[in-house]
């Protein structure tokens, strides 16, 4: 069952969903925060969030338990000045704690994301993923996003300049 997060009821499954999926992040990205150290300001940020941005929690639930849980903003404002400059939706978060992967799950909180998104009033609906985190790209291209935009970075620690660049 996909419903609407209750913050009376769900916080606790909420905080341990986000430190599951930082902790997953953290597997591709060492260099991220540890989920415990990060979960509590993270969900303060999100639903700040939500509540700027018109956004919306579902958490999926099984047997009375939340397993996972989105995150979408229904109306994002661009932040960059050669962005199309009409408001887009964007998916914050999506997770599924490990033991209820490959189930659907996952697919039926973004179909509740996106319809949230819809009903907002949403013509585009954005999300962003890890590079090495094939399983939830493949997910996403599957929905019919696209590759928007590619982003890479460089650790300038191991690679203190740029091969072929000079110093002048």
């Amino acid at each position: 069952m996909i419903r609407e997060y209750e913050p009376a009821r769900d916080w606790v499954a909420l905080r341990a969903c986000t430190v599951a999926l930082q902790e997953a992040e953290r597997k591709l990205e060492p260099g991220l925060p540890e989920g415990e150290r990060m979960a509590d300001d993270y969900l303060a940020h999100l639903l700040a969030r939500c509540s700027r941005d018109s956004g919306r929690i579902f958490v999926a639930e099984e047997e009375g338990e939340v397993v996972g849980f989105v995150g979408v903003l229904a109306s994002v404002l661009p932040e960059e000045l050669d962005e199309d400059p009409a408001p887009h939706a964007y998916v914050s978060d999506l997770v599924v704690l490990p033991p209820q992967r490959r189930r659907g799950l996952g697919r039926a909180l973004l179909v509740r994301a996106e319809d949230f998104a819809r009903r907002s009033g949403a013509t585009r609906l954005r999300v962003g993923v890890l590079a090495g985190n094939r399983p939830a790209a493949r997910l996403y291209r599957s929905a019919a996003f696209r590759d928007y935009r590619l982003e890479l970075t460089k650790d300038l620690r191991q690679w203190p300049v740029a091969q072929g660049a000079m110093a002048r």
